[in-house]
């Protein structure tokens, strides 16, 4: 089995938000649906919202692409998404703090 790796996304808006015809409870409920099987982690826009960003949990970068392409958004065509592999090094206070440590934990 594959370890899974993190991956941050960005999605940003590529029409004008008043030609979507994609409600947000549509969206909502789609990231409903994604948190509860575990598959996104964190979700929200920024202050501005001017983007939205989330964090998936997946086995590879295709299966993390094939989630982030979902968001009824970015799949009727009204917004793209960057992707980034993400090495989670420290969480809550957990983690490697000094080059040694994480040399080893790599």
């Amino acid at each position: 089995m594959e370890e899974a790796m993190w991956y941050l996304i960005q999605r940003r808006p590529i029409k004008p938000r008043e030609q979507w015809s994609v409600s947000l409870d549509q969206h909502l409920a789609w990231m409903k649906e994604q948190h509860e099987a575990g598959r996104i982690l964190l979700s929200g826009p920024t202050a501005d919202r001017k983007l939205g960003i989330y964090v998936i949990r997946a086995s590879s970068r295709a299966e993390a692409e094939r989630i982030a392409a979902g968001d009824p958004y970015t799949a009727a065509g009204f917004c793209a998404f960057e992707l980034f592999e993400w090495e989670v090094h420290q969480i809550l206070g957990a983690g490697p703090f000094t080059a040694a440590e994480l040399r080893r934990h790599r």
